[in-house]
């Protein structure tokens, strides 16, 4: 893993000004849909983001971990502008943004997207050249493009000759490599990564993440780096934001996040990755199920699942705490960086049995 700058998450001051910053936002869905539920104002919604901070600037990466659900694909909609946010600010170089529709072609360019389901964001019905030159806008001329193709596929090492083949032609990695060409089509300041290797062997990941690293060293692009797969990150990232039900609940340098963390989900992901030591103890999978973003526990979301919580927990949301280079919503994060939490005692005097043996 590269070394990390020194800052967490947030609003604190990077190497340079962040290129996206989110400050507090917030992103809720209607999950009842039917006419009766919204005459009988029975329409339920489901808070996917909730409160959520972070900056990512340029030349750094910017991880964001957690399970399926939690809300990490909504936050990076909210950074491109597919989606516009229903509380707090989304900012693009300190000016206060939108979605789409309301953001400059100057803000749009600010910003490339290497998405999910790569192969089928590209029209099948296109050639990758046609769909690598649809970014560039309108200033270039027709030979002008032809060049600029074939260059940024050289640059994501593609053949040339790939960009007069159709994306059912390509191989996983090819057309991966080809999202990240168009992506860098228009000269982004700031890159987002949508499970940018999911579905791949292991060498081909490794020689995607390879690309990344390199083609951030050369055009100092910031990277927001979405993944369930922390190994990944781990590879990756400077900075690390860790998310549950919607929130970010640690941010920090990653290697202090991954080497001590502050938080038991945080710690529960880590127990979850199979280690390459086949020494050590098996990994043991993360009990219980996230909750249902339209009917939230009260106190810290993720007390049903944790072997810390208390009465406290229950009742009361935790807001950040530092601790050390790292931010922790936790009651109780100092004591479990330090491992002097081992058991569900709390400040309160309350103690719980295990959820896992309850």
């Amino acid at each position: 893993m590269r070394a990390s700058p020194a800052n967490d998450g947030g609003n604190d001051e990077t190497r340079h000004a962040p290129v996206a910053e989110l400050r507090n936002v917030e992103k809720e869905f209607e999950t009842s849909r039917s006419v009766l539920d919204r005459l009988l104002g029975d329409a339920r919604s489901a808070k996917a983001v909730c409160g959520a901070s972070l900056s990512i600037s340029r030349g750094e990466t910017v991880g964001v971990v957690g399970e399926s659900g939690c809300g990490k694909s909504t936050l990076a909609k909210l950074v491109t502008g597919e989606l516009t946010p229903d509380g707090g600010s989304v900012l693009l170089d300190g000016d206060s943004v939108g979605g789409y529709p309301t953001r400059t072609g100057g803000q749009l360019r600010r910003i490339g997207v290497v998405f999910q389901n790569v192969r089928e964001s590209f029209d099948s019905r296109w050639s990758v050249g046609r769909s690598i030159a649809e970014s560039f806008g309108h200033e270039q001329q027709p030979d002008e493009r032809v060049d600029r193709i074939d260059d940024l596929l050289e640059q994501v090492n593609l053949d040339p000759q790939v960009g007069s083949r159709y994306p059912s032609e390509l191989s996983g990695g090819q057309i991966q490599r080809a999202g990240i060409a168009r992506a860098l089509a228009h000269d982004p300041e700031l890159v987002v990564l949508d499970e940018p290797v999911s579905g791949l062997d292991v060498a081909t990941q490794a020689t995607i993440l390879d690309l990344l690293a390199e083609l951030q060293r050369r055009h100092e692009i910031g990277y927001l780096f979405i993944s369930h797969d922390l190994g990944v990150v781990r590879y990756l990232a400077d900075r690390l934001a860790v998310m549950y039900a919607g929130e970010i609940v640690e941010r920090g340098p990653a290697r202090d996040v991954f080497e001590r963390p502050s938080h038991p989900y945080t710690e529960a992901l880590l127990r979850a990755v199979p280690s390459d030591d086949p020494t050590d103890p098996p990994p043991e999978p993360l009990p219980g199920s996230p909750p249902d973003p339209s009917n939230r526990p009260t106190g810290c979301p993720f007390h049903p699942r944790c072997p810390h919580a208390d009465g406290q927990c229950e009742r009361q949301h935790p807001e950040f705490k530092r601790v050390r280079t790292t931010q922790s919503r936790c009651h109780y994060a100092d004591e479990l960086a330090d491992g002097t939490r081992t058991n569900n005692h709390g400040t309160d005097g309350e103690r719980r049995p295990h959820r896992s043996d309850s």
